[in-house]
């Protein structure tokens, strides 16, 4: 007879709380500050108001809180390119809003750890092994929706987004905020009109 595996020591419960929710969405305020990826919980914790016990119990793990939180980004942007589409909405209006969003100067922490985790899916380590590969199959069907009737390559349309968010990040103050956004501009004209 075989003995039973060990209890995780941080289960993570079964059903979404109102709790998870709310810490999640603290947590989601505090990486527009802060960046997540590299710190301890226990500062994350006090700035949320909560306890790293807790934050382990509701996620299981920092690496799950991190992905819940980059999740909550991606569904914010893939509602963003919805909506636009249910106005109907140009390709080129539906990028400038996203490009909108997700350049605001409010959303650069959670911009660096969506890069991190991107990256970090290179390593093929757990859990972020299928980031990179899971961002790609969310991101591509709906720009091709989007870029559908025009001459844009989504693939390209998505790797220029993404390039550019990385140049911004890279970037010190206004003048290479404004350099960066020319730049998107002159893509969307080049490649929508």
């Amino acid at each position: 007879m075989s003995t039973p595996a060990p209890a995780p020591s941080h289960p993570a419960p079964r059903r979404p709380s109102v709790r998870r929710e709310d810490l999640l969405a603290a947590t989601v305020r505090y990486v527009a500050e802060h960046n997540v990826s590299d710190l301890s919980l226990r500062p994350l914790a006090a700035g949320i108001g909560t306890s790293p016990r807790v934050l382990l119990y509701l996620f299981g793990s920092k690496e799950e809180l991190v992905r819940a939180v980059l999740a909550v980004g991606r569904a914010e942007q893939l509602a963003l390119l919805e909506r636009s589409e249910e106005e109907g909405g140009s390709a080129r209006e539906t990028l400038e809003r996203l490009w909108t969003w997700l350049a605001d100067p409010g959303r650069r922490g959670a911009l660096r750890l969506f890069f991190e985790g991107y990256v970090r899916a290179f390593g093929q380590v757990e859990p972020w092994r299928d980031f990179g590969t899971a961002s790609l199959a969310e991101w591509l069907p709906p720009l091709a929706r989007v870029l559908d009737g025009t001459r844009a390559n989504p693939t390209v349309v998505l790797a220029v987004l993404r390039g550019l968010l990385l140049d911004l990040l890279a970037g010190d103050g206004e003048a290479d905020a404004a350099r960066v956004q020319a730049a998107w501009r002159d893509f969307l004209d080049a490649t929508l009109d």
